[in-house]
């Protein structure tokens, strides 16, 4: 069997449904789709995508395409296919990430460079309103639960241990362990 009936009786298999021969599609020609999309792939993006990415989107439109679309009679025509569905993604995504106002990455500035003010950016601890508002939120849930459950909640959150906890308000320590684990299950 020559080569170009084995790659299209290996098509027709991937086209008819077999997983089997569509992995192997992918095992002998992701190489070469890998290729075109890094020599397509703008130097400035390289940082905001992963060339498997690109792959990815290239088998999902090949594979979404009905069969008819897709009749290939060698391998050299199904490679030059990927690249060039390859070459038409890539281009797209720079046209969106360099040329279009919304995501343009040349509108992107460091946070190191000089020019950014450090003082607007929001830091790793709560805002007031935040703080204020999980306050409020602690008082409705504890408002909702029955008396010992609310005792043995405001222990916990003042950092006792369960055995503290049931030995304090007197009930089973099985008690405080199960209104601790309805806690983690109510969030």
């Amino acid at each position: 069997m020559s080569v170009d009936e084995t790659f299209r009786e290996l098509m027709t298999r991937a086209m008819t449904g077999s997983d089997e021969a569509a992995r192997e599609l992918f095992r002998k020609y992701e190489p070469y789709l890998l290729i075109a999309i890094r020599r397509k792939l703008n130097k400035k993006l390289r940082s905001k995508f992963d060339s498997i990415d690109f792959s990815q989107d290239v088998w999902g439109s090949f594979f979404a395409d009905p069969a008819e679309k897709r009749s290939f009679e060698t391998p050299e025509e199904f490679i030059s296919y990927l690249t060039q569905v390859a070459r038409n993604k890539v281009v797209a995504a720079a046209r969106k990430r360099l040329q279009g106002e919304k995501y343009n990455i040349e509108r992107e500035l460091s946070l190191d460079a000089d020019g950014v003010d450090k003082e607007l950016l929001p830091g790793p601890d709560p805002t007031p309103s935040r703080i204020v508002m999980t306050e409020e939120e602690w008082h409705e849930f504890l408002d909702r639960q029955p008396e010992i459950a609310r005792r043995i909640l405001k222990r916990l959150r003042e950092g006792e241990s369960y055995p503290e906890i049931a030995s304090a308000l007197g009930v089973h320590l099985r008690t405080v362990q199960r209104v601790a684990a309805q806690l983690s299950w109510s969030r």
